[in-house]
């Protein structure tokens, strides 16, 4: 059995709360006391086309992410979240193992091919990708379809369910789930994120847990107390 591994996302999605003002200092005390509780991934924030604050997890590319990494890992690793419309891959500099090891790119059901080209720019750079599609509950069975066998050829590390508005029941959870499981590369991690609009979040992630292939490698988003959009993430 392959065992399920956490992603943090409270610099990321908690962010929508205080504008990603978390503070310098606050944001490096918050990735050392996770790397110390041993979470699998610690996703810094967004890479983003502003202007650079160090008190913000905001971020135009990896040297600006280097001072809030810690000396010591462990076996923690750290991402990074791109709008593929938001920005310019060209500021990213080529995977060199020292700052964050993955990107993971978010794109709208009307913009996937270009989502997809900006996944293949970044995974080009060297860096693991992550695809995940905004609001995943507005996609037909057809259109879900569609999309396994684009990301197939594109083979990225994993593949996230994203339950944005939180709207997300039991059987939606099922079959989506069943969807990727079969269609999806058997070597695409599958990852889950959820939001707590319907206070379900907890719930469901104990179903996808219980739901998911022993052989299938998965992976599920969370935030420090839930930090995220009212009413917040698991």
């Amino acid at each position: 059995m392959k065992r399920d591994k956490l992603l943090d996302c409270t610099l990321r999605d908690g962010g929508y709360i205080n504008d990603w003002n978390f503070g310098f200092y606050t944001i490096r005390d918050i990735i050392k006391k996770l790397v110390e509780s041993q979470v699998d991934y610690v996703e810094v924030g967004f890479l983003r086309n502003c202007e650079y604050n160090r008190d913000k997890a905001l971020f135009n590319n990896c040297e600006e992410i280097a001072p809030i990494l810690p000396k010591k890992r462990g076996n923690t690793q750290f991402t990074a979240m791109a709008l593929h419309n938001k920005y310019d891959v060209s500021k990213l500099e080529p995977y060199d193992g020292r700052t964050i090891d993955a990107v993971r790119v978010t794109f709208h059901d009307y913009d996937i091919d270009e989502g997809l080209a900006f996944i293949q720019q970044v995974k080009n750079k060297g860096y693991k990708v992550f695809c995940n599609p905004i609001n995943i509950m507005g996609y037909s069975d057809e259109m879900l379809l569609d999309l396994f066998k684009k990301v197939n050829r594109l083979q990225p590390d994993a593949f996230s369910i994203v339950d944005t508005f939180g709207s997300m029941m039991k059987s939606d959870l099922q079959r989506i789930y069943s969807l990727a499981e079969h269609n999806l590369d058997k070597s695409i991690t599958i990852g889950l994120h959820l939001h707590e609009n319907l206070a379900l979040s907890y719930s469901l992630a104990q179903e996808f847990i219980a739901m998911k292939s022993a052989e299938r490698k998965s992976v599920i988003d969370g935030s420090m107390l839930g930090m995220g959009r009212v009413p917040g993430n698991l």
